[in-house]
C-alpha cells in the first residue's frame, strides 16, 4: 500500500525483494559521493559517474539521482521519526523520512519520500517522479524494494509506505553491525503529452524492465485483445489491398481517418497508455517512444521516395510535352 503519512492515499504497483540485487549493484567503486552526518545518521548522495551520464538517453542527467542513507545504532533509536539530509534531483530538493517503529501502525518500518520545504514553494507547484526505495540486506538477493509513480504537490508532498516491511524481519540480515542502509533512486519526469516520450534513465529503465516486463506485456496483450475483432477484419482485407479495405469502411470512419493528423494520433496514444497511478506507464512510454523513433527514418525515406517519384513523373511529362512540340505536324 502506498500512503501519505496522514492517511490512506491510494495504491500502485510495488516491487518486492528481487533476485537481481538491483539497487545494491547501482553504487560502484567509481561513483563519487558527498557525505553528511546528522547525529547517528549518515547519508551518501551518489552521483552518476561520467559513463553513466553519457549512457543515459532520458535527457539531462540531473533528472535522475541516487541516494544512500546509513542509520547507525538503529536498535537504540527511540525517536518517532528520522529525516535524512536533503538531496537534489531534477532541480528539486528531497529527503527520506523513516519511522523506525511505524507511522500509525505497529511493528512495521514506515518509509516516505518527501519534498523539502514544500510550504515555501510557489503556489500550484507539482513534482512528478518515479522512485524506488530499498532497505539493503547483507545478501543483495534478499533486499526489500518498492517502486511507485507519484505527482507530488502541496497536499501530497510525501508519499511512500506505512507498512514497508515488518520489523521482525530486520534481524534477518538487514541490520548488519546495527546499521540500517536505505537506498533510493528518484527519476523526475518531464511529460510531453503530445507524443510518446523518453522519461527514464537508461540504467533505471533496465532495472525496472527486469521487474515489470511481464506487466508491460500484459497491458499490451489486453489492448490487442480489446481490438482483436477490428484487427482481424483488417487482416482479412489485407490481401485485397487498401482499396478494398477502404471501400468497406463507413463514411464517418473514412472522414475521421483522413482528418486525423499524426500529432493527434500520437496524443491519443499517450492518453491511452499513460496512467499516472501505474508504475509501468513510464516503461510503456519509453517503449512507444523507441517505436516512433524507429519509424521516423522509414517515414522520412518514404516521403523522399514519393518526392523522387513525383519529380521523375514531372520530368517525363515535360519531356513528352517537348517531344510533342517538336514533332512535325501531318
Amino acid at each position: 500500500r502506498l500512503q501519505r503519512r496522514g492517511g490512506w492515499a491510494g495504491r500502485a504497483m510495488a516491487g518486492s525483494a528481487g533476485s537481481d540485487g538491483r539497487l545494491t549493484a547501482a553504487v560502484g567503486a567509481d561513483a563519487a559521493s558527498d557525505r553528511a552526518t546528522v547525529g547517528t545518521v549518515s547519508c551518501d548522495v551518489v552521483k552518476a559517474d561520467a559513463s553513466t551520464a553519457s549512457a543515459s538517453t532520458s535527457g539531462p542527467p540531473e533528472l535522475y539521482g541516487k541516494f544512500t542513507w546509513k542509520i547507525d545504532k538503529f536498535s537504540e533509536i527511540s525517536k518517532r521519526e528520522l529525516r535524512s539530509s536533503m538531496f537534489k534531483v531534477g532541480g528539486f530538493h528531497w529527503y527520506i523520512l523513516v519511522y523506525p517503529h511505524g507511522c500509525d501502525v505497529s511493528d512495521h518500518l514506515s518509509l516516505f519520500l518527501c519534498v523539502a520545504d514544500y510550504d515555501k514553494l510557489l503556489p500550484g507547484w507539482t513534482h512528478f517522479a518515479q522512485f524506488t526505495i530499498a532497505v539493503v540486506n547483507r545478501d543483495p538477493k534478499k533486499s526489500k524494494y518498492s517502486d511507485t509513480l507519484h505527482r507530488f504537490s502541496k497536499k501530497e508532498h510525501d508519499w511512500g509506505w506505512k507498512k514497508f516491511m515488518s520489523l521482525d524481519k530486520l534481524a534477518d540480515g538487514f541490520t548488519v553491525s546495527d546499521t540500517l542502509v536505505i537506498k533510493a533512486q528518484v527519476q523526475v519526469i518531464k511529460e510531453a503529452s503530445a507524443s510518446p516520450f523518453r522519461c527514464l534513465d537508461a540504467q533505471y529503465r533496465r532495472e525496472l524492465v527486469r521487474v515489470y516486463l511481464t506487466n508491460v506485456e500484459g497491458i499490451c496483450r489486453r489492448f490487442v485483445e480489446e481490438r482483436r475483432t477490428e484487427l482481424a477484419r483488417m487482416a482479412r482485407t489485407a490481401d485485397a489491398g487498401f482499396r478494398s479495405y477502404w471501400g468497406t469502411a463507413e463514411g464517418d470512419r473514412q472522414r475521421r481517418s483522413t482528418a486525423e493528423s499524426r500529432a493527434g494520433v500520437l496524443k491519443a496514444i499517450v492518453k491511452r497508455f499513460f496512467n499516472e497511478k501505474e508504475v509501468t506507464s513510464t516503461l510503456l512510454m519509453d517503449a512507444l517512444c523507441s517505436g516512433v523513433s524507429a519509424l521516423l527514418p522509414l517515414e522520412e525515406a518514404e516521403v523522399a521516395r514519393a518526392a523522387q517519384e513525383e519529380a521523375r513523373a514531372a520530368a517525363l511529362e515535360a519531356l513528352a510535352a517537348d517531344v510533342e512540340a517538336i514533332r512535325p505536324s501531318s
